[in-house]
């Protein structure tokens, strides 16, 4: 068992770390909306990879839901970062869960579990198609919550499903409401944006899209991806997890994706207590060793650790 402190959630450090990436990002889209060149450039990735970090605060939201300490926190996420990306954080709660679920996790019921390392043209839209389409997709959902409800995501949901490729994106009764709510406010707030500001929606789109990016080419640092399995047990949480020590890691996958074996294992810890106990488990743990890696390991292939594991290694 780990210590409990480790449970401790802080919203002020929640806040504090959230804020620094959203005024990064302001100060970066105001530059790049006036800079051309190399300022440009520089003001365009400042911007992406703080709007990218800002993002990922979706994550952590969408483990502690029901955390009443953090509900200001929430909500202060779903109506700033998340208006901007289009994204309700409740719209990841399913789908992430399942991936967390044991018995679920790695098999086909995971939607989060692609098989990128064995499938050639999967990468490929994913890698390369994926981060145009999103802000398009993340716009059109948002209108048909605003507008009609969620029933048109139900009946895709239901159509891929039976075709043995689920989604987990059908929201559970319980977050309907609040998805069509901030729905409405994202509409409202982009309808404003657009008067407003038209001449810089391409440049914002060209953000997103970058941010996206982002996003997926960190999937592969996390799990093998290589095949599914029936079901799942506990261990394979683990075995199937990779912790990357990188430079790179902290802008790819910042919060709690750049300690992702300790995020599996214990996911209930909030991010910023992730580094001392992975640093405790690195320690203490041989098995949790064998999932820390480096870029070098994922770019040359599927870490030995992982391929020993299914083998009971």
């Amino acid at each position: 068992m780990i210590d409990t402190a480790h449970f401790e959630v802080k919203p002020a450090v929640y806040f504090r770390d959230l804020l620094m990436p959203m005024a990064a990002f302001a100060a970066a889209f105001a530059w790049c909306a006036n800079a051309s060149g190399w300022p440009f450039v520089v003001a365009f990735a400042i911007a992406t990879i703080s709007i990218h970090r800002a993002g990922i605060f979706g994550h952590e939201v969408a483990h502690r839901t029901g955390n009443r300490r953090l509900r200001a926190f929430n909500r202060f996420w779903n109506l700033t970062v998340g208006a901007l990306i289009l994204v309700p954080s409740a719209r990841f709660v399913r789908p992430h869960m399942i991936h967390h679920s044991t018995g679920k996790f790695r098999t086909k019921e995971d939607p989060q579990y692609l098989l990128l390392r064995g499938d050639r043209k999967l990468s490929v839209f994913v890698f390369v198609f994926i981060p145009p389409i999103m802000p398009i997709f993340a716009s059109i959902i948002t209108v048909t919550a605003a507008i009609g409800g969620i029933a048109a995501e139900e009946a895709v949901e239901t159509f891929l499903l039976r075709r043995g490729m689920p989604t987990g994106s059908v929201l559970p009764a319980r977050h309907k409401r609040e998805v069509m709510l901030l729905s409405r406010y994202y509409l409202a707030f982009w309808t404003l944006y657009a008067l407003m500001l038209p001449a810089t929606l391409p440049l914002m789109y060209a953000i997103q899209v970058a941010a996206w990016y982002l996003v997926t080419w960190r999937i592969p640092l996390e799990h093998r991806m290589e095949s599914r399995l029936e079901t799942s047990h506990k261990r394979d949480q683990v075995a199937d997890s990779f912790t990357v020590e990188s430079p790179f890691a902290e802008l790819l996958q910042p919060l709690a994706l750049k300690y992702h074996t300790a995020h599996h294992m214990f996911p209930g810890v909030p991010y910023h207590n992730l580094p001392a106990l992975h640093a405790e488990l690195k320690a203490t743990d041989p098995v949790y060793r064998r999932s820390v890696v480096t870029i070098r390991d994922i770019i040359r292939g599927v870490p030995e650790h992982a391929r020993t594991a299914d083998a009971g290694g």
